[in-house]
């Protein structure tokens, strides 16, 4: 099915694709060393609600998890277009969990989470390598900072904490009968 058609020059799109995604990463390891640290490892984790009176668990795959240097990478590969704004979110999170804008970033935050112990020492970032725009790179989570609209990458603690705080009400949110679910806006 691959031999004609359309079938055809979307597997020599996909071959390209991956051919310049090693080429990237083959000029990387020039200037940094690297150290693969998990593919596709599946987490599972305890997440504490305290006025829940049951256990929440948290799952997910990572596509890959990486050191260079002392920085923790978690990465996760999309086919289709990403954009850096599409990983930025205010420094108040205001409509984090409200506002499909974010989804990207609640991924990206949504590992971090999960793979936060590996940090140990290192500083972390997370984010997405997007096939359709491979020259941008490894687009990292960003945060507005208080200082002059600067923006962080590194996943920080208070990042971490404030991420649980808005993944806690949205779990409160879709556990409570009172509250309908609504289809959000694409």
């Amino acid at each position: 099915a691959i031999k004609k058609g359309k079938n055809l020059i979307a597997f020599e799109i996909a071959k390209q694709q991956c051919e310049r995604f090693l080429q990237q990463e083959l000029e990387s390891l020039k200037h940094h060393d690297l150290e693969i640290v998990a593919i596709e490892e599946k987490r599972k984790i305890a997440f504490d609600i305290p006025e829940l009176n049951f256990p929440i668990f948290l799952k997910g795959k990572a596509d890959r998890v990486d050191k260079i240097g002392d920085c923790l990478r978690i990465i996760d590969y999309k086919t289709g277009k990403v954009t850096d704004a599409q990983l930025k979110i205010e420094k108040d999170w205001d409509h984090f969990i409200d506002d499909y804008k974010y989804s990207k970033a609640f991924q990206v935050l949504f590992y971090a989470l999960l793979f936060q112990k590996e940090a140990k020492n290192s500083t972390m970032e997370s984010g997405i390598i997007s096939f359709k725009n491979l020259n941008a790179g490894f687009l990292k989570f960003q945060k507005k900072t208080e200082k002059y609209g600067v923006t962080e990458t590194e996943i920080t603690a208070e990042v971490i904490q404030d991420f649980e705080k808005e993944l806690s009400n949205l779990i409160r949110e879709i556990l409570d009968p009172s509250i309908p679910f609504i289809e959000k806006e694409v």
